[in-house]
């Protein structure tokens, strides 16, 4: 596992987060203002960074498998782990969220529209305040992992196999009506592409097989999503396999930050605007979009501190094998 590997998934991880801030952010501002050419733009292309956030974590999962000599026996300890890295920030980032929006209701004398079921359900991945729509690729992402730490073994032992049937087979079975109840198979091209990738940088199975099936991926991504999807997946898995430079300090800190970000940049970015809008002209709100980045920004980093980072760092002493020890530098990061 070479390093700047691992930069280019941080750095990756650093647009994905940026371009989804952006894309909320300018949504409020958009109108009648002199950046409202600039703001549309974000809103419409910024939402592409949940693509880049799913073929990256097609290729750093398993990555991370492989560096940590997994097997399939370890199957629920590999949950735990994702588990503890991940769903202990999610609830605090959910608890911010309740407690924004219900104080914002309250204040504008709107009914509070999340009840003790709704919360409950949240809890699970079951349901989504609205106040936070970006919490539903979480659901996405966990079912990834109950799905690639089963295949896990089919990809490594058996790699002609999983690419030339079950990558075909995957990809009928989101066509059908069970992508409507498992959000996974809805997106399950996006994560494919980056499995593949992981097959291609650990040399698994027939590179050439491997190579060719990807490129049948890209276009069957145009087919089934759009073009711009096509481009942003088959630049995100480009830039892994061949991206060969530092992130950089920037790059570093907004990867190392980005799920904390992800996690509160909606309830606390929205609300934070809408609340200082009307003190800013029309000529101005492109000081109230830096200055919402630069707020929102400052909290995620506290949140990542005090929410984020304590488990990660519990998750990597989770291993594997008693006498293998993790592989932390890369755990630490997915």
């Amino acid at each position: 596992m070479k390093r700047n590997k691992l930069d280019s998934l941080i750095l990756l991880r650093a647009i994905a987060v940026v371009a989804v801030c952006f894309c909320h952010f300018g949504y409020p501002l958009y109108a009648e203002n002199s950046y409202n050419d600039l703001f549309v733009f974000f809103y419409n292309y910024g939402k592409y960074g949940v693509q880049i956030f799913f073929v990256v974590s097609g290729f750093v999962i398993p990555l991370s498998l492989y560096m940590s000599r997994y097997s399939t026996a370890y199957y629920f300890r590999f949950l735990w782990k994702r588990f503890l890295r991940l769903h202990p920030p999610y609830l605090a980032a959910l608890a911010i969220t309740l407690l924004i929006s219900f104080f914002s209701y309250k204040i504008r004398g709107i009914n509070y529209p999340e009840t003790v079921e709704s919360i409950i359900a949240s809890l699970f991945y079951f349901h989504f305040p609205d106040d936070n729509p970006v919490f539903w690729t979480l659901a996405v992402e966990a079912e990834y992992y109950l799905f690639v730490g089963l295949f896990y073994a089919l990809i490594t032992k058996t790699p002609k196999l999983y690419v030339l049937i079950f990558t075909p087979l995957l990809v009928l079975i989101g066509q059908f009506q069970l992508a409507e109840y498992i959000l996974f198979f809805a997106y399950i091209v996006y994560f494919l592409i980056g499995i593949i990738g992981f097959m291609i940088y650990t040399n698994q199975g027939s590179k050439l097989i491997n190579i060719t099936v990807l490129i049948i991926l890209i276009p069957l991504t145009y087919v089934l999503y759009g073009v711009i999807e096509a481009v942003v997946a088959s630049a995100t898995i480009g830039f892994i396999l061949w991206y060969q430079r530092s992130a950089g300090t920037i790059g570093n800190f907004a990867g190392e930050i980005s799920y904390s970000l992800y996690l509160i940049h909606f309830p606390v970015g929205i609300k934070f605007t809408n609340l200082l809008n009307p003190y800013f002209s029309p000529t101005n709100k492109w000081m109230l979009f830096i200055l919402t980045s630069i707020v929102t920004t400052l909290l995620a980093w506290l949140f990542y501190k005090i929410f984020e980072k304590p488990f990660a760092k519990l998750s990597t002493k989770i291993n594997y094998k008693p006498s293998v020890q993790s592989y932390s530098v890369i755990e630490s990061e997915v």
